[in-house]
């Protein structure tokens, strides 16, 4: 585990702003999800392609059919000495690929805990195309979404679950289960972890991490 810097990607196939208010939400939970591990280096465009690109080889050498969809995240952790400056924000880059096209863009990403539904705030998201003779293309589907979100640190420490809403077919799809295994393990690293009532990162500090750790990947020039 790399000693200043922690990050960490989901590598299951199947593959922010907290507002003031919070919608009430009390249905069954869904069930207990994917947890997170930790890796390191640099999550570049091509390393994204190559990791989903290599779970789809897993998918077809099993003898799977293709699925709907898949997914991967990646997110860094601010060092100690600029979690302030990020307002106690993590960063969150998140790749969906569908079989239809309808089935973007993202609708939403949210924290549920205590039958709340805390939207997650997004920097910035675009789409690009698969391409066609890849296996990632044939196993997850032809259409891509990026995106990077803030997420507070307070939530990766507690219950909870990182969910997703596409903009049709499917909704409370469970990435990842809280609290974070990484983030439990860092714990001490972060004392007080939940940001301030509309707190938000330092541009600078956001460029800074991001260009670290999502080497290739566009800087925000603003913050939403």
């Amino acid at each position: 585990m790399v000693k200043q810097l922690t990050a960490l990607a989901m590598i299951a196939v199947v593959t922010i702003f907290v507002p003031a208010h919070a919608q009430t939400y009390a249905p069954p939970a869904p069930a207990p999800g994917p947890h997170d591990i930790a890796i390191s280096g640099v999550f570049s465009p091509n390393r994204v392609n190559s990791d989903i690109e290599a779970d789809a080889k897993k998918l077809k050498d099993s003898g799977a059919a293709p699925l709907a969809r898949g997914r991967k995240y990646y997110f860094a952790f601010p060092m100690p000495a600029e979690f302030s400056a990020l307002a106690k924000y993590t960063v969150f880059l998140i790749a969906v690929w569908t079989q239809k096209a309808e089935e973007l863009p993202v609708k939403r990403i949210y924290i549920r805990a205590n039958n709340q539904d805390v939207p997650v705030r997004k920097i910035a998201s675009w789409r690009s195309e698969v391409d066609p003779n890849s296996l990632a293309s044939k196993i997850f589907g032809a259409n891509r979404e990026d995106g990077f979100y803030l997420v507070p640190m307070g939530a990766l420490l507690r219950s909870g679950q990182l969910l997703i809403d596409l903009a049709a077919n499917r909704t409370e799809w469970l990435m990842l289960e809280l609290p974070s295994t990484v983030a439990a393990a860092n714990r001490e690293k972060y004392p007080n972890p939940d940001p301030a009532p509309n707190a938000k990162p330092g541009l600078k500090a956001l460029q800074e991490l991001m260009q670290r750790k999502f080497t290739g990947f566009p800087l925000p020039e603003s913050l939403p």
